[in-house]
């Protein structure tokens, strides 16, 4: 029996232990175990290669960590040819799959449009004077990837995104508190923990909540005591749904007019500017003026600037399949056509 090194770590956490020959018995053939020794190589360089752990590699593939174990071990009893297809196929299928990744063209950088302009300052101030903002925008305009820039780019400022898994104060708090890093295991202390964790921060503290239309009323309340008490920055990021509730919701609530009363400054964007627009598809190379409207037209759908983007990548990988490198307007139509995700641009 082939024998290869083992160490001491245990086999089932590490990449590098002992791993033997099967044996040639009635249900696998000579050639079923050159494939063996040839499929758990590849499966190991690929393990070790993206950092996955053998049980993640059992859950990316199928195959129960029960077999996969024991077949990666040459100690699998039963019809090892059987395990090594399906080990095979998913294989091929990651090799597949990374050489699609390769030929999807990157996003443009960052594009300073006059929405990121309008939405940095925003963000500016309220960190500045401790003050409560409120940024509603359509979807695909870009306002997450400024807040996040904005974030990258400024001390003091935590950005926590929300969810329907998140909409209670409580889960909120402890999204919240991981963003901050604040460790608090008791729940009736964590609000004060991360309000002590605001403060701490020097001074011109920014907390930026994103999709905050998932929250419930009492969460966006407790937002507010934070605003209040620890003099902090705020920023309500996410769709009209946010403003929506101060002005069209229960008048006789007292937290919705406390925290409408400290609204300092709001923007409100239905649809991108078309400067901006006309900016984005500058940004991915596109003059053709027949190609510029089509892409017009499909950035004053529901997703503006993102369904250009994906799009645009599309279009371009159509046109290289065709053995070209510029996009044409008939790329673009047949992409978006492609897609499926709307009617047709006009």
């Amino acid at each position: 029996m082939n024998t290869q090194s083992a160490t001491s770590i245990s086999a089932k956490q590490s990449w590098d232990g002992e791993r033997q020959t099967p044996a040639l018995t009635d249900n696998r053939t000579e050639a079923d175990i050159r494939d063996w020794t040839d499929l758990t190589e590849r499966v190991r360089s690929l393990g070790i290669e993206r950092g996955w752990s053998q049980g993640e590699v059992s859950r990316r593939c199928g195959v129960a960590s029960s077999t996969f174990n024991p077949w990666f071990l040459g100690k699998y009893p039963g019809r090892l040819g059987t395990v090594n297809q399906k080990m095979r196929n998913w294989l091929d299928q990651v090799a597949e799959t990374q050489d699609m990744i390769a030929l999807i063209p990157s996003s443009p950088d960052y594009v300073k449009t006059r929405l990121f302009t309008e939405i940095f300052s925003t963000l500016a101030w309220a960190q500045a004077t401790d003050d409560v903002a409120v940024i509603t925008c359509a979807a695909g305009v870009g306002k997450t990837a400024t807040c996040e820039r904005y974030r990258d780019a400024r001390p003091n400022v935590f950005m926590a995104t929300m969810s329907p898994n998140t909409k209670t104060p409580y889960a909120m708090l402890i999204e919240i508190a991981e963003e901050l890093d604040v460790q608090e295991h008791n729940p009736a202390k964590l609000g004060r923990a991360i309000g002590r964790k605001l403060e701490r921060a020097g001074g011109g503290t920014l907390l930026i909540i994103d999709e905050a239309q998932n929250l419930h009323d009492d969460a966006i309340n407790q937002l507010r005591h934070f605003s209040d008490k620890n003099k902090c920055g705020l920023a309500l990021v996410g769709n009209n749904e946010i403003y929506d509730r101060f002005t069209k919701g229960n008048k006789a609530n007292r937290s919705y007019d406390q925290l409408k009363s400290r609204f300092g400054k709001r923007i409100e964007r239905d649809k991108p500017y078309e400067e901006d627009i006309l900016a984005f598809i500058s940004a991915w190379g596109v003059r053709e003026e027949k190609a510029v409207r089509e892409l017009k037209g499909i950035a004053l759908k529901g997703g503006a600037l993102r369904q250009i983007d994906k799009t645009m990548k599309l279009a371009t990988m159509i046109a290289l399949g065709d053995g070209r490198e510029e996009v044409t307007v008939t790329d673009i139509m047949a992409a978006w056509k492609n897609r499926n995700v709307n009617e047709a641009a006009l």
